[in-house]
């Protein structure tokens, strides 16, 4: 693997680092998880700091130590941010709701920022659309991200845009005075301290790093800073240059790929277990405009593998060293056209599972809105607070959404009522139009939730016998009819479902995901769909190299999704990628 090209000025680290470049696929988590638990088995569960820029990246690395084995302590795994933040003594954080309010109310509405629900130093970017550009900046919101995004380069005040500039002069002076924090703040005040030759928190003996592509220019120079503390035996970043889309805060791997002396070395995995041959040629072509400021990657294709069983019975993965061909090709239909929902619908039938992609989260309207039309079930499961790719709702603890709710009602007819089961669904209607007595709410939630409810109490919630036996059907077209104005929107949905797909469609996870490239980073899916789109102004950064670079990085990931097939819509816009760019005519291969 040839090294990048060097830049004249940056000395040599004077630290032991190890680079494992991941291509796509290639198990780079997994790989990191086995030396954590070799390392942890060696020197104990406080030896290594587990980080990583995203909150996605680093709830991935926590679910890798459940279960028996060395496994290191909890409080070593984090974000970046969420590490900076404990050394820090967990200051206030400026963006909690209860600080934030205070900011909101001293300032004119349009320099309002929107509160930050995540726990305090779990700061993540994932979305990718937000305004970071200082030029274009306009809300509060917009302001305080593209503040973050000049701090996060290193960039000198005075190069700033007078707009941030102003915003960032009373941004300071608001939280000098409430005593907090914001998130760069958290990674700038760490550095100070690294610098000043304090150890990274908790005193570990290794430092590992993960989706390292995607650090700011700040991020790097606290890792690094980490990473020459005299109690650090080695510094391990985790990447892959050719998927660092995060550009748009400011992410930049060539300060990672540049950096160079005795004690850096690299470690390329080889063997992809997700990409087939005909998408890995596709993405490699397409991968190669980045030119010479990557780090050339050959790997391997997915190869076939069948289940086989052990002297003893027991059942082991055997690689048959096939490789596995797959489909890449050019799809003639656009993102908004409704013959795409049909083409989903038939994939799911054949017992795939599908995703569409976008670079952009307003481009998926046309699609979101014929799938609810035609009452076809998707979601985001990496993205649950996305209400708009998870209408269905996303259930937790002690949480109801109203498709349990449509489907606890729809499925009654199959067993006796439970108080619990009229609990659910009467919060979805409105007496009189459900034919219900004055009362009956009240009546209801006396119910006790575990027990069978029985029918004369049910009859006597309704005030004539046809109403009842309309409810009792049970019947979508009477709960339709008799849902509260509030939940008419929410509840159309799942009852959609219902009517095109029965209700037992309502019980299942569904098996189609929309979404942003940015939200699915890291996720894999049997036939991925990619829309060619581009923003306006993703359009004007493509005058620029590293706006091309940009681009080309997010493409690549979205290609790279694919576990069978890969399917490039036309485009929907005037600005777009050529699909023949994305899938040449000769490189086509259909299933």
């Amino acid at each position: 693997m040839p090294p990048s090209p060097l830049p004249d000025d940056q000395p040599e680290y004077p630290g032991a680092v190890e680079r494992v470049f991941g291509p796509p696929g290639t198990g780079k988590t997994t790989y990191l998880s086995k030396r954590v638990r070799s390392t942890v088995a060696k020197y104990g569960p406080d030896s290594m700091l587990l980080a990583s820029f995203s909150l996605t990246a680093a709830h991935e690395m926590s679910s890798r130590f459940v279960g028996d084995g060395p496994k290191p302590s909890p409080r070593c795994i984090g974000t970046l941010h969420s590490h900076a933040f404990r050394q820090l003594d967990r200051p206030p954080v400026a963006l909690d709701r209860k600080v934030i309010g205070d900011w909101n109310e001293q300032v004119e509405p349009e320099w309002r920022v929107t509160p930050d629900t995540r726990k305090s130093g779990a700061a993540s970017a994932d979305s990718g659309d937000g305004v970071t550009d200082g030029r274009y900046a306009a809300t509060g919101d917009e302001l305080l991200a593209a503040m973050d995004r000049l701090r996060a380069v290193q960039a000198h005040r005075e190069d700033w845009p007078p707009n941030v500039r102003e915003f960032g002069e009373r941004w300071d002076a608001w939280k000098r005075g409430a005593g907090a924090i914001d998130f760069t703040d958290m990674i700038e005040h760490a550095l100070e301290q690294a610098l000043d030759g304090v150890a990274p928190p908790g005193n570990p003996q290794f430092v590992l790093i993960d989706e390292a592509q995607d650090l700011t220019p700040l991020e790097m120079a606290l890792a690094l800073a980490w990473g020459r503390h005299s109690s650090v035996r080695k510094l391990v970043f985790g990447l892959d240059d050719d998927q660092a889309i995060n550009r748009w805060r400011g992410g930049d791997p060539e300060a990672l790929l540049t950096l160079h002396g005795p004690g850096v070395a690299d470690h390329l995995l080889t063997k992809s277990y997700r990409v087939p041959e005909s998408v890995r040629v596709v993405a490699e072509q397409w991968v190669r405009r980045l030119g010479p400021r990557r780090r050339d990657k050959a790997y391997a294709p997915r190869t076939i593998t069948e289940q086989r069983f052990d002297d003893h019975g027991a059942p082991y993965e055997h690689d048959t060293g096939e490789t596995v061909t797959g489909a890449a090709y050019k799809l003639p239909l656009r993102i908004s056209d409704p013959r795409l929902v049909a083409k989903l619908v038939a994939d799911v039938d054949a017992g795939h599972t599908a995703m569409v992609l976008t670079t952009c989260n307003y481009m998926l309207d046309p699609l979101i809105n014929n799938l609810r039309r035609e009452g076809v079930p998707f979601h985001n499961p990496y993205r649950p607070a996305e209400g708009r790719w998870n209408p269905l709702g996303h259930s937790g603890e002690n949480i109801t959404t109203t498709a349990e709710r449509v489907l606890r009602y729809l499925t009654l007819a199959k067993r006796d009522w439970t108080g619990a089961d009229i609990q659910a669904w009467i919060e979805l209607v409105k007496l009189a139009p459900a034919g219900m007595r004055n009362g009956a709410k009240a009546a209801i939630s006396r119910f006790s939730p575990n027990a069978t409810v029985p029918f004369a109490e049910v009859a006597d919630l309704f005030l004539t016998p046809a109403a009842l036996e309309k409810a009792t059907g049970p019947s979508i077209d009477w709960l339709y009819g008799a849902l509260l104005k509030s939940k008419e929107r929410v509840a159309s949905y799942p009852l959609q479902i219902a009517r095109m797909h029965g209700a037992e469609a309502l019980a299942e996870q569904p098996r189609i995901v929309v979404g942003t490239i940015h939200s699915v980073k890291g996720a894999t899916s049997d036939i991925v769909y990619v829309s060619p789109d581009v923003s306006p102004a993703a359009a004007q950064t493509l005058r620029t190299q590293a706006g091309i670079d940009e681009t080309i990085r997010q493409f690549y990931v979205a290609l790279t999704r694919s576990f069978h097939e890969l399917r490039v819509l036309a485009p929907a816009t005037s600005q777009h990628v050529r699909p023949s760019e994305l899938i040449p005519g000769d490189l086509e291969v259909f299933a």
